[in-house]
């Protein structure tokens, strides 16, 4: 079985808001209450956890009230607080992780990637996306790694070592458009409204 962590505690600085990013509304509900239906409509995560840190307060208070469990990180970044959390599970369970920036993501999509993880034969999968998606729509991705976009989502065994990793190509808007500024959302808006 999987384990879905939602990493939910970056300081979201970018986005120039007074709500902290997961608990940014689309489409009438927090961007995090989207990525946790997707994560119950697939069948092999067992359970969800939710990162947070000391940037994220209210979204911790929000997911206390959704009753899933919650991990306090250090808020050092990405990876520092990704570490932090391997050291919180027996070696080499599955982890999923996803941030919480990804409104669009399927419970379809995430049960394919983690057929996908299951059958490449390696320890972590990295989902990326093709620069060509992000040129076509005029996006700005977070960040660049050679030829790939990463999209956020990943799969890797609760080791605190490097992995060898797959990477899997998937070019879908739900993947490409992570929240990281106010053009982003307004494309977000644009984009469902012309859906």
């Amino acid at each position: 079985m999987v384990i879905a962590v939602i990493m939910a505690g970056g300081k979201g600085s970018r986005m120039k808001s007074k709500v902290e990013k997961p608990l940014i509304l689309i489409k009438g509900k927090p961007m995090i209450k989207s990525i946790i239906q997707a994560l119950y409509g697939v069948e092999k995560i067992d359970s969800i956890i939710v990162a947070t840190t000391k940037y994220t307060p209210k979204t911790e208070e929000y997911i206390k009230n959704e009753d899933i469990k919650i991990i306090r990180t250090p808020g050092e970044g990405y990876v520092s607080d990704l570490r932090f959390i391997i050291s919180k599970f027996n070696s080499n369970e599955v982890l999923l992780t996803i941030t919480a920036d990804l409104p669009l993501i399927k419970s379809s999509t995430l049960d394919y990637v983690i057929d996908k993880y299951e059958n490449c034969g390696k320890d972590a999968l990295c989902v990326a996306v093709h620069p060509e998606l992000f040129r076509r729509y005029n996006l700005k991705p977070s960040w660049q790694l050679k030829s790939i976009i990463p999209s956020g989502l990943n799969i890797l065994r609760s080791i605190n070592m490097q992995q060898d990793e797959e990477v899997l190509l998937i070019n879908e808007m739900e993947l490409a458009l992570n929240i990281n500024s106010q053009d982003d959302i307004k494309f977000l808006e644009e984009h469902l409204s012309s859906n």
